[in-house]
C-alpha cells in the first residue's frame, strides 16, 4: 500500500509573506522571516486564511507556495490517479481590485514602457470616476464605475506575483519560449533560468544553440 516518508517544507516564510501581495504595490520582497508567534497578528491572519473551507472564495491559496518534497511508494492503482496533479502555480498575485488607489495615486509607475500617454491619462480618467461613484454611495453606479474601470486598463499594466514551479517546469517554458517574437519579456525570463543553480547543466541546455547569443 501507499507508503509516504522523508518529508521536508520548503517556502514557509515565503508564502506567508506572499500572502500580503494582494495589499501591495511595486517591488515585493517575500525573503524576510516571519514572526510566526501566537501574539503575531498577520500569523492569526494567516491561520485563519489558511484554514478557510470555502473553496469559492480561495482566500487559502497562497497555501499553494509552502513546498512538500517526499518519497512515496505507490502501486497502479493509485498513481496513475496521483500523477494528474500538475503545477506551476501562483501563489499570489498583485490585485488591482484590492490596489487600485495605491496604483493610481502612487509614484510608482505601473505600465510598460510601450503604454501610450493617452492610454494612461484614459486609465486615470476611469478611476477618478469610480472615486466619485464611491462619494455617491449608489451601489450600481459603483459597481459600474469599476467594471469600466478594470476593462480597460491596457495590457501593459504591470503586476508582481510569487509563483511556484520545478525545473521541469522550466525546461519547458524555455523550449517553447526560445526566439519567440516577445524578445524582452521572454528573453529576461530565460536569462532568470539560467542563472539557477546547475539549469543548463540539468535540463540540457548546455549546447551553442540554446545560448542567449543566438536569440
Amino acid at each position: 500500500m501507499v507508503e509516504v516518508k522523508n518529508l521536508e517544507v520548503f517556502g514557509l516564510d515565503r508564502a506567508l509573506n506572499a500572502k500580503g501581495n494582494s495589499f501591495n504595490v511595486g517591488e515585493i520582497d517575500t525573503t524576510l522571516p516571519f514572526d510566526k508567534t501566537d501574539d503575531n497578528k498577520q500569523w492569526k491572519v494567516a491561520k485563519s486564511l489558511g484554514g478557510n473551507m470555502f473553496p469559492h472564495q480561495s482566500h487559502d491559496a497562497f497555501i499553494k507556495g509552502i513546498l512538500v518534497i517526499f518519497d512515496i511508494k505507490g502501486n497502479g492503482v493509485f498513481m496513475p490517479e496521483f500523477q494528474r496533479y500538475h503545477f506551476a502555480d501562483i501563489v499570489m498575485s498583485q490585485s488591482t481590485m484590492h490596489s487600485m488607489d495605491k496604483f493610481m495615486t502612487s509614484d510608482y509607475d505601473p505600465f510598460t514602457k510601450y503604454v501610450s500617454e493617452n492610454t494612461k491619462k484614459e486609465a486615470r480618467a476611469n478611476y477618478e470616476r469610480y472615486v466619485e461613484a464611491k462619494k455617491s454611495g449608489d451601489k450600481q453606479k459603483i459597481y459600474e464605475a469599476f467594471e469600466i474601470m478594470v476593462h480597460n486598463l491596457p495590457r501593459g499594466l504591470e503586476l508582481w506575483a510569487t509563483v511556484t514551479t520545478n525545473y521541469l517546469q522550466l525546461k519547458t517554458i524555455v523550449i517553447q519560449r526560445f526566439h519567440h517574437k516577445n524578445i524582452e519579456d521572454w528573453r529576461a525570463f530565460v536569462e532568470a533560468c539560467y542563472k539557477l543553480p546547475y539549469f543548463r547543466e540539468l535540463c540540457g541546455f548546455t549546447a551553442s544553440e540554446w545560448d542567449l547569443s543566438q536569440w
